[in-house]
């Protein structure tokens, strides 16, 4: 006698882009989806950690306007994104896009790369946890526990979650989300009401093209780039989507025009709480502390306590994120053969892709080892290095994918309106570029050192593309058969 369940996993066998089993269907709609999306970019740690770097470091009190740039750029990529997610559904997303529009070599490439970045920003985020973890832990308890053991906890947590269905960690990461964007949103409300500057005397400088295109603007629009960072995750939840080719759409505007509103907002406000003339000379003398103070200010110590708390479960709130933004990219190559074929594989009534979810963090958990083995600091070295460059990678993947997506409407004539599928792309890879061109060319700001340093994850970056780019030919060569059938096990198109 079949199990009740059983004929919703022939269902979904049947329904998975190779026949194989897929991962449970029907599982997460928008909200779930902006949760995990949302969740990845931390935007508590954004506010706390990114904006004193870009007043600082970047255009100043234009940071409201940076975000308004960004969000901008990103919106009309995102144009061309949801198109195409419309004829692809694939947990690969990047890699599915740009192997229709650019081919098979590109298309590996891209995922070798993807796995790579959002690796990286995984392992800032680990080692930014057990920073934060074991600071405060360290300040109210006056024990000293070392960091990599919150990294590691955060990691076997991260792993608990990814192994179950995804809208077990969508429920977590809706509460998450919801108490790091309420305590941004208490801090936004104090500063209205409780503010040593008037509303009256706010200015709106801020947003002025003088003000925002100012300073060192290349350092500030990479650092709101990297903010959004996992929004266009959107896609690798496809195949889970409740009503794909109306939820991803939905989700990928939701999440960018939040964000977008939301940082800008948050800014806007800090910058004018401190007073537009005084913002730079608190922020050099404060640096990572400048939320503190001005939540000292308008919250008292309970609010800046709370600040301290909600960053770790931001950062964890991530973690989650970006395990199941890899974990379902060595999936989709698992299932096609083109690694290991067991991460291609879901676990038995989960519908998860489980053991894709212990390779990733057995890849991730060996590096924090390492780093903590040699003794070295988890914030200036794993968070600033590999946040830095894995923002890098994503920034050159939506590159390539705005032109994916742009030669394969031109190729396949199944959408023809010139908005979504010709101009907005153009216009997506005409903003993004300077973006990729300041990740490159500034990489010693974002890894905080030149030098080797910025030479051997400079090389990291596109080697990562490389390999893949190397892996497919080699296919070609070796098994033509099945490199002619990885077009054809991306999912459907209409």
């Amino acid at each position: 006698m079949l199990h009740q369940d059983e004929p919703q996993k022939l269902a979904t066998a049947k329904d998975s882009p190779d026949g194989s089993a897929g991962l449970a269907r029907n599982q997460i709609g928008v909200l779930g989806i902006v949760f995990f999306v949302v969740a990845a970019a931390a935007p508590l740690t954004v506010v706390v950690a990114l904006f004193p770097v870009i007043i600082g470091a970047g255009n100043g009190i234009g940071i409201a306007g940076a975000f308004v740039v960004v969000a901008l750029v990103l919106t009309v990529f995102s144009v061309g994104y949801v198109a195409m997610s419309r004829h692809i559904t694939n947990a690969g997303a990047f890699y599915a896009f740009i192997t229709r529009g650019l081919g098979r070599p590109l298309g590996l490439g891209s995922a070798s790369l993807a796995i790579f970045a959002y690796n990286a920003i995984q392992l800032g985020v680990i080692g930014g946890f057990g920073y934060y973890a074991a600071e405060f832990a360290s300040k109210h308890t006056g024990v000293d526990v070392p960091w990599w053991v919150f990294s590691f906890i955060a990691m076997g947590a991260s792993l608990f979650l990814g192994v179950r269905q995804i809208h077990a960690g969508a429920r977590v990461l809706a509460v998450l989300l919801t108490l790091e964007t309420a305590i941004i949103l208490v801090l936004n409300v104090g500063i209205l009401f409780n503010s040593p500057t008037p509303v009256s005397d706010y200015s709106f400088e801020p947003f002025a093209p003088s003000a925002v295109f100012a300073g060192a603007i290349g350092v500030a629009l990479m650092f709101a780039h990297a903010s959004f960072i996992g929004f266009e995750g959107t896609a690798i939840y496809g195949e889970e989507a409740k009503d794909p080719k109306r939820t991803i759409p939905r989700a990928t505007y939701t999440s960018v025009i939040f964000m977008g509103v939301f940082y800008a907002v948050t800014a806007f406000l800090i910058v004018n709480s401190v007073g537009v003339e005084n913002i730079a000379g608190l922020t050099a003398s404060e640096g990572g502390n400048l939320v503190f103070t001005v939540s000292d200010r308008v919250l008292g110590p309970i609010g800046t306590e709370a600040f301290q708390l909600f960053v770790i479960s931001s950062l964890f709130a991530a973690i989650l994120t970006f395990h199941n933004n890899v974990a379902r990219y060595l999936y989709s190559l698992g299932r096609q053969g083109l690694v290991w074929s067991r991460l291609g594989t879901t676990h038995p009534t989960r519908q998860s892709p489980a053991i894709a979810c212990y390779v990733q963090i057995g890849m991730v958990a060996t590096v924090v080892a390492i780093f903590a083995i040699l003794g070295l600091d988890p914030y200036t070295t794993l968070f600033t290095w590999w946040t830095g460059v894995g923002a890098a990678g994503i920034i050159l993947l939506q590159t390539i994918a705005s032109i994916a997506i742009f030669v394969f409407f031109r190729r396949s004539k199944v959408d023809k309106r010139p908005w979504n599928t010709f101009i907005a792309p153009l216009l997506g890879v005409a903003g993004l570029m300077p973006f990729l061109w300041y990740a490159v060319t500034g990489m010693d700001v974002l890894l905080g050192g030149g030098g080797w340093l910025q030479f051997t994850f400079t090389v990291m970056l596109f080697a990562s593309l490389a390999i893949g780019v190397i892996g497919a030919y080699v296919i070609k060569a070796r098994s033509p058969q099945r490199y002619e059938q990885l077009s054809s096990t991306l999912g459907d198109r209409i």
